[in-house]
């Protein structure tokens, strides 16, 4: 149980390492491969601010709309 527990909080941290507001910080989907099979860790200076990941100026505008952000709202080229 105790295994199962550190697994998890190891792929909470891969995400959140992911999804950081500052498109700069995130990973190379080839760093996260390597994390994900153990040749390398979590960064550890990971930021725990997503809000702006969330909101988008689109999303601002129209709070009440249902419909989801698309990915490239989502994330920035590097």
């Amino acid at each position: 149980m105790s295994s199962d527990r550190e697994e998890i909080i190891r792929m909470i941290k891969i995400a959140a390492w992911c999804l950081q507001d500052n498109p700069e910080r995130r990973p190379l989907m080839s760093t996260v491969v390597k994390v994900l099979e153990g040749v390398m860790e979590v960064d550890s200076s990971i930021v725990y601010e997503f809000h702006h990941a969330l909101i988008t100026p689109a999303a601002a505008d129209h709070q009440n709309s249902s419909a989801q952000p698309q990915a490239s709202e989502l994330s920035t080229a590097r």
